[in-house]
């Protein structure tokens, strides 16, 4: 019987010293351990935390069984009770990276808000019945890393910095602002060599628009200034324009007197070619390529002025798809763009070459007529495009018959505005479409 009792001691010692290795072995983890309960008012709680997840937040063993809302900062509990609810609703494990800020002390004692980065694995723990009791958070500190990286990512910059002047056009001017050395990216882009670009002036590649701004440049950088981000235009040897974003660094001479500078240059014309074809299409209607409303407005007030000094004419017609909106409804919206896009080819076959016609949206259309002398001569267009449309229709196997109406305003007063003669010409359409549709109509006063 004593010898059972020795072997009993024996077992319990051997078993308190496995215990206080493992409390040591998890203790001293670098990685912070979160073992968390899932109350039944799905409230979260702690129940076991190692040494490094206690000081992370202040814990303490008396932090056990509270709710973790009351013992954690109230940015960290809002991201914690989010990832814990995620797990629980997938009912299988999650890692996520994220940051917190916590206080912190400088070396000499100053009061510091520290970023840290962490990557977290959290582990859902069910019971038999198949509910989740508990949450087990693995937490790896990687602020190291992640500053290693942006270290990293820094030089990269760096390194990317001095690849791409190397790549981009590079040249040096002196202090009498003559070229004095140029790199093989400008003799490929600009075209000429650095013996032929010396023996010429500075201004050679400058175009005449660009010579102002090329002098404001070089003086701030006489004062010292370094001129970045300045997009600008250059020449080539074979007259062709081309769009750098330039950057303007002083040069000094061994005793700090200004030398001259030197510039790079990043080509960007392919980038300003793009940039005005979605200018382009920024003024275009996408469904039938007419130019749409704030394009047509920027020709009209151009016409307008042209019109006050010629004395002549010009003349805004509104046209509107009779019943488009039954089409729609009837035969769908495919067929009615396909229906606008033949509205629009027919129309601008009526009316003349420098006439413009525009869309300004759903089945309105505009038409600007400029340099008129007779009024005759909208009346013609105007029954042009009648005909023109009264012919068959046939769209996706569909016979349709389509009609317009047509409201018409003059500008012959110099002192009307746009929004007047857009008013005047919508004022035609409606007695139009009063008088049954399908005609036109002029406005007068």
């Amino acid at each position: 019987m004593r010898g059972f009792s020795l072997m009993v001691e024996k077992l319990d010692l051997e078993m308190l010293n496995r215990l206080d290795l493992f409390f040591q072995l998890f203790n001293n983890m670098t990685d912070l351990v979160y073992l968390t309960k899932v109350n039944s008012n799905k409230t979260f709680s702690y129940v076991l935390l190692n040494k490094p997840a206690k000081d992370l937040y202040g814990l303490t063993n008396e932090s056990f069984g509270k709710p973790i809302e009351e013992v954690l900062p109230r940015n960290a509990y809002q991201i914690i009770k989010r990832k814990y609810e995620e797990v629980m609703k997938k009912r299988k494990p999650i890692v996520y990276e994220d940051h917190v800020s916590v206080p912190s002390l400088s070396p000499k004692g100053s009061k510091l808000i520290e970023t840290i980065y962490w990557e977290s694995t959290i582990t859902p723990v069910f019971n038999p019945e198949g509910e989740c009791t508990h949450l087990l958070a693995i937490v790896r500190n990687l602020t190291e890393q992640k500053q290693k990286e942006n270290e990293i990512k820094r030089i990269n910059e760096r390194f990317e910095l001095v690849w791409n002047s190397v790549a981009d056009v590079m040249f040096i001017f002196d202090k009498n602002e003559n070229i004095v050395s140029v790199n093989k990216a400008f003799e490929k882009l600009l075209g000429w060599t650095q013996e032929e670009i010396i023996k010429d002036k500075f201004l050679s590649i400058i175009p005449e628009d660009g010579k102002a701004e090329l002098r404001t440049i070089i003086e701030r950088v006489k004062l010292g200034e370094t001129v970045a981000a300045q997009e600008v235009k250059r020449i080539t040897k074979s007259g062709e324009m081309m769009f750098f974003l330039g950057s303007f660094s002083p040069l000094y001479d061994q005793n700090g007197d200004w030398d001259g500078g030197v510039v790079a240059y990043k080509d960007i014309t392919e980038r300003k070619k793009y940039e005005d074809m979605l200018k382009e299409l920024a003024l275009h209607d996408p469904l039938t390529g007419l130019p749409n409303r704030t394009y047509f407005s920027q020709c009209l007030k151009t016409e307008m002025e042209k019109a006050k000094d010629s004395k002549l004419l010009l003349s805004l017609s509104v046209l509107d798809i009779d019943h488009f909106k039954e089409i729609n409804d009837t035969y769908g919206h495919d067929i009615g763009d396909e229906l606008l896009k033949e509205f629009a080819i027919r129309v601008k076959k009526a009316i003349r070459k420098n006439d413009f016609l525009a869309r300004i949206g759903g089945d309105e259309f505009v038409i600007l007529i400029p340099e008129l002398t007779e009024k005759t001569t909208v009346i013609e267009i105007a029954e042009r495009i009648q005909q023109c449309l009264s012919d068959e229709w046939s769209i996706a196997d569909k016979k349709l018959k389509i009609s317009a109406s047509i409201g018409i305003a003059f500008y012959s007063q110099l002192d009307i505005e746009e929004k007047t003669l857009f008013k005047n010409a919508d004022t035609a359409l409606y007695e139009v479409k009063k008088m049954g549709r399908n005609n036109y109509q002029i406005y007068n006063d």
